[in-house]
Formats: structure tokens, C-alpha cells, sequence
């Protein structure tokens, strides 16, 4: 009889039999579509990689780091959408490339001062992490991801017609980059105190790259201990926080939220903007390009049914020791 894990593995697994077979690779991107809030008055520029095939596809929404913009992670939504995911890449209010004429002058400075005096390009009266402490980020963020997914699930016509045609609504995952994987922390589950008024939610799996552990942002102890949906973790051996954070405090979410799928990639010597290196960097680009096979396999794993991405997880996590290149880790 199969074990809890397994059978869990089983369930998820039903769904492939609606896939659409026949992927072929070949990817199509939308490089901006300005998605409007009504609600807010609030354009949110998006970025669209998907199959050029047919669908229904499932969806991942990706949330850039702070300052970023729909350019971010690139690479990764392109090696996703290659097997068989709908990629969004919106871009939050905090950007400076983009930057959101509706943010307030006083917070949009502070945005840009901190994140040069973090560079070490300007001197700063506020540090980067008390900026984004700011309520008005992790509110406006939260209402970018709740609008983008309330569009996906009633495929809404602001969608281009190319994307309503290959979206699978009742698919969703969530994904982010150091705040953008804060953003993904709460979107799956994580506890806030305060916890905020609106709260999207229905996401069947996470991908958290860089992400926080307690201590700040409203993430006190116990904040994961309720999370039980399927997540994969990543940091590196110099991924350190904006406080001087270790590494292994990225992890705290894989530790503590409740076991059995629960993964982790640890990579040695990348720093915080290393992840999405491309495949032909000479450094990082092979343990780069094998991190995006490892996340598109849970993606398969959790959001297409596909089994087999939940065995190359587990071939991985069981040939790993600790160190380079890579290790990974299940739980």
C-alpha cells in the first residue's frame, strides 16, 4: 500500500490525463501588456511568456524583486512556458525601470535612494529594508497578484485572446524573487501579524527564490508552520539578506512549514541576483540551467499532474550531498 506521500503523488497526477500532448518547445512572449485595475486606476505592465501551442496550459505568476520589473527572470519564464506553463510576469509598484506614476513622490524616492545607497552608489537616510517595510508595498503588491489571478481564473477579455486561448484557470502557481518571493511566502500561506484585510489565496504550489525567513516584514515565529501545499525553495552559499542574513535563514520556510512536499536547492557560491544567469555564462550558467529543469519538473509535478516531475525531484534530492554544485533537498 502506498504511503502517505506517495498516494498524494497520485492524486496530483490525475489531471495529466487532460493535458494536451505534443509540446514541442517552441515558446511565444508578449514583451509588455498593460493590464489595468479599475479599481485602483493602476496599469500593471506585464510580461507573457507561453507555448506556442494550443492549451489549456496551467499558470505561473512571477513576482520580481524589489525595484525590478517585468524583465526580471527571463530565462525562467522562457524554460517554463517551454514545457508547458503560461508565465506572467507583472511588474509592481516599487519598480524603478518601470516606474508606477499612481506610488506616491515620497515613496517612489525612497525606493530609488535606498536602492542606490545598497549598491553603494549614494548615501541614504533610510535603509532598504526599512523601505520595504512600508505598508504600501506589500498592499499594492498583493492587490497586482489578486487582480492578475482574478483575470486568469474568469478569463477576462483584458487578456490578450492569445493568452485566454492557453490558460487553464483551475491551474495556478506562484512563483517570486527575494520580495517578490516574500510575496509568494504569503500568497501560499505564511502567517503576518498584522495579518493584511486582503489575502489572495487558492495558489496550488509555490517557487521561492531568495525568500525570508522571521524576524522582519511581519514574519514572526511560526509564520510557516500552517503552510502544507507543495513548495520548492532556493537560495545560494552567498545569498545573503539585506539585514546581513545567512543563507540557511532563506530555508526556514522548508524547515518549518508542515513536511512531505517540501524541496530546497541550495547553490554554491551564487549570490542574490545569480539565479537566472543564462546557460551560456561560464561560471554559473550550467548550475543555472539545471536549477530551471528542477523547477519546471515541479512544475509538472504540481500544477500538470505529471509524475514525472515529482521523480526527478526525488532522483535529485537522493543523489545530492551537501556543496557544489548543488544540492538539493525533500522533506
Amino acid at each position: 500500500m502506498p504511503d502517505m506521500f506517495t498516494r498524494r503523488r497520485l492524486l496530483q497526477a490525475a489531471p495529466a490525463l487532460a493535458a494536451p500532448s505534443g509540446l514541442k518547445g517552441q515558446v511565444r512572449t508578449l514583451d509588455r501588456v498593460d493590464l489595468v485595475d479599475p479599481a485602483r486606476g493602476r496599469p500593471i505592465p506585464t510580461r507573457i511568456h507561453m507555448p506556442a501551442e494550443p492549451g489549456p496550459w496551467p499558470v505561473v505568476i512571477f513576482s520580481h524583486g524589489f525595484g525590478g520589473s517585468l524583465a526580471a527572470f527571463g530565462n525562467a519564464g522562457r524554460a517554463w512556458a517551454s514545457k508547458g506553463m503560461v508565465v506572467l510576469h507583472p511588474t509592481h509598484t516599487d519598480s524603478v525601470q518601470v516606474p508606477d506614476p499612481t506610488l506616491p513622490a515620497e515613496d517612489a524616492r525612497a525606493v530609488r535612494a535606498a536602492l542606490a545607497a545598497a549598491m553603494g552608489q549614494g548615501a541614504s537616510g533610510v535603509s532598504l529594508t526599512e523601505v520595504m517595510e512600508r505598508p504600501v508595498f506589500l498592499r499594492s503588491r498583493l492587490a497586482d497578484i489578486g487582480f492578475l489571478q482574478g483575470l486568469v481564473k474568469s478569463r477576462d477579455a483584458r487578456l490578450p485572446a492569445a493568452v485566454r486561448e492557453r490558460i487553464d484557470p483551475s491551474r495556478i502557481g506562484m512563483a517570486g524573487h527575494s520580495f517578490g518571493a516574500y510575496l509568494t511566502l504569503v500568497a501560499c500561506g505564511a502567517r503576518l501579524s498584522p495579518e493584511p484585510q486582503i489575502l489572495p489565496s487558492g495558489f496550488r504550489s509555490g517557487l521561492v527564490i531568495s525568500g525570508q525567513g522571521t524576524g522582519r516584514l511581519g514574519l514572526k515565529p511560526g509564520a510557516f508552520d500552517r503552510m502544507s501545499g507543495p513548495l520548492f525553495s532556493i537560495t545560494g552559499s552567498r545569498d545573503f539578506g539585506a539585514a546581513g542574513e545567512t543563507p540557511d535563514w532563506r530555508l526556514e520556510a522548508f524547515r518549518t512549514a508542515r513536511p512531505g512536499r517540501q524541496y530546497a536547492a541550495i547553490l554554491d557560491g551564487f549570490r542574490h541576483g545569480d539565479f537566472d544567469a543564462p546557460d551560456s555564462d561560464p561560471a554559473l550558467g550550467k548550475a543555472a540551467g539545471r536549477l530551471r529543469g528542477l523547477q519546471s519538473a515541479f512544475w509538472r509535478a504540481t500544477l500538470s499532474g505529471d509524475a514525472s516531475g515529482w521523480a526527478e525531484l526525488d532522483r535529485a534530492a537522493g543523489a545530492s550531498r551537501a556543496g557544489y554544485p548543488m544540492e538539493v533537498r525533500r522533506r
